[in-house]
């Protein structure tokens, strides 16, 4: 049998000589979810933000918000 080729899937001695790629990637997946957020009212997402910062949950989750935040460009309304 003919062994497959994933290129999404990384060795790790890939890893450490293609750092920058990988976190291109990991950036693009964060503004992909981010994007998963658009239903979202501006208020709701600035809302649930301020909640999630108050209760201290995931830093994954924080930044996901905080790039959603971004890509609708409302950072000053993030401490408001």
């Amino acid at each position: 049998m003919a062994q497959r080729s994933y290129p999404y899937l990384v060795s790790k001695d890939d890893r450490q000589s293609n750092a920058a790629p990988v976190d291109v990637m990991a950036d693009r997946r964060l503004s992909d979810k981010a994007s998963l957020l658009r239903p979202l009212q501006d208020e709701h997402l600035l809302e649930v933000y301020r909640e999630a910062k108050k209760l201290n949950l995931s830093s994954e989750f924080i930044e996901l918000l905080e790039e959603a935040i971004s890509m609708r460009q409302l950072e000053h309304l993030q401490q408001a």
